[in-house]
């Protein structure tokens, strides 16, 4: 579980309104878990390329299936 100060959503935001922040690999795993509980396409993507920089693989994986799914 990655912990989460409000420094690390001020700065590290993938949406830009404090939510999803992500600054190491654990904060970059739960992002992609919750993904889904984001507000648009555009987000979505946006989560993705964040946490592709601590996880490639696992956000290369969440894209091709949100692509397929039609998520983005």
């Amino acid at each position: 579980m990655a912990k989460v100060t409000q420094e690390d959503r001020e700065k590290y935001s993938a949406t830009g309104d404090e939510r999803f922040p992500i600054k190491n690999k654990a904060q970059a795993s739960s992002a992609l878990r919750l993904r889904g509980h984001n507000t648009s396409k555009s987000e979505r993507r946006s989560i993705i390329r964040r946490a592709a920089k601590f996880l490639p693989a696992a956000a290369k994986a969440a894209w091709e299936a949100d692509k397929k799914a039609g998520a983005i």
